[in-house]
């Protein structure tokens, strides 16, 4: 069209100045009144990237050493018997699962029959793999599975798996394998999912499904204790609540700023007893297999009106158990520094070189067994 307009047409050359007036003036006014954005998914919140080749079933976490994991329970008072480690992987065949444990007692222990596992220590594990309106929806369906896998029966090993009553037909099985061992700190417990049971999903890198971990605990009785990797019992009612979490080839440095809370859960609070003038201590996990990539830590306060009070580093690095990836970060800052129930916090995690990898705050979610965080 520009090329038929010349100095010969002067009506057209008017006519089309007045068309780009208009189309820059609609511009400007669709950014300053906020455009709507394009409709998007929910945020993802974990990168599962592939497995290794040659995948075993044994028990033998090795395969799990650069996965993409999530730290539970390193803030719990009892640090030798509660801490532990998801961890997550998938081929073409399969979605694969690692859980590794902290139990220095050894109490471990599960003596739930075989079609109520959650009763004793073990996994209660969350599966969504539906697609359109019925993916993370408040229904539990076909192409979705709340399953239970333990590698115990009573204190010995004896890996066993089920299906949540009253959906026993949820999926037929086909394949599903658990293996067991004990570790110097704990237990390790590995588990294959096969895709074959959720015949209407196609895995392949990109794609998303829901997911939630929950770890279970009895110390040789009635459980105890419950521990959610992404969520919390909410989950149990309905898939809404699993976290959306995506197939990759392999992690990258980009995916931390959106898994960064999951894959370094943080905790502040005030001690009960302290050997100085009273003071906040703030916590956060390193992550499980990518810890090597983590330069400095920096617990920034900021008031309610989003004014900046105060940064203080995490300097004390704390082994939960000598030799293993269970490790912690620590910063103080007086409690003058800012009044509690006045301040938000958020920990500014940074690679080796000062570039920013993620942003993480406080998880304002109930924990355990009771409503409360």
């Amino acid at each position: 069209m520009l090329r038929h307009l010349s100095s010969k047409h002067p009506v057209s050359r008017h006519f089309l100045l007045v068309l780009l007036t208009l189309g820059a003036a609609f511009c400007c006014a669709a950014v300053g009144r906020g455009a709507e954005p394009a409709e998007q998914g929910p945020p993802i919140r974990g990168f599962i990237g592939r497995a290794p080749q040659g995948m075993k079933i044994d028990g033998d976490l090795a395969e799990f050493k650069d996965a993409f994991a999530t730290p539970l329970e390193y803030f719990n008072a009892d640090r030798k018997n509660r801490p532990a480690q998801f961890m997550y992987l998938w081929d073409d065949e399969a979605f694969y699962a690692g859980l590794r444990t902290l139990d220095e007692v050894p109490k471990q222990a599960n003596l739930a029959p075989n079609d109520k596992l959650w009763e004793g220590d073990a996994v209660e594990w969350y599966f969504d793999t539906r697609r359109g309106d019925k993916f993370r929806s408040t229904t539990w369906g076909p192409g979705a599975v709340h399953c239970y896998w333990t590698g115990l029966q009573g204190k010995e090993l004896n890996p066993r798996f089920c299906l949540r009553p009253g959906y026993l037909n949820a999926i037929p099985k086909t394949g599903v394998q658990v293996a067991a061992r004990r570790w110097a700190h704990g237990l390790e417990v590995e588990f294959k999912l096969p895709w074959v049971n959720f015949p209407q999903f196609k895995a392949a890198a990109g794609e998303v499904i829901g997911l939630d971990a929950e770890l279970c605990y009895s110390d040789v009785g009635p459980r105890v204790g419950r521990s959610f990797a992404f969520g919390c019992p909410l989950s149990v009612q309905q898939p809404a609540m699993l976290a959306p979490v995506q197939l990759v080839e392999k992690l990258t440095a980009e995916q931390w700023r959106q898994s960064g809370p999951v894959l370094m859960p943080m905790r502040v609070d005030v001690p009960w007893t302290e050997p100085t003038k009273a003071y906040v201590e703030a916590q956060i996990a390193l992550p499980v297999n990518q810890a090597d990539q983590v330069g400095k830590i920096v617990f920034r306060l900021v008031d309610l009106s989003g004014k900046v009070l105060g940064e203080y580093e995490a300097k004390d690095r704390q082994v939960l158990a000598p030799g293993t990836s269970f490790a912690v970060m620590t910063a103080h800052w007086p409690v003058d520094a800012a009044p509690a129930g006045g301040y938000q916090v958020l920990a500014v995690v940074f690679d080796k070189e000062g570039k920013e990898l993620t942003r993480i705050a406080p998880r304002l979610m109930s924990v355990n067994m009771n409503p409360g965080y």
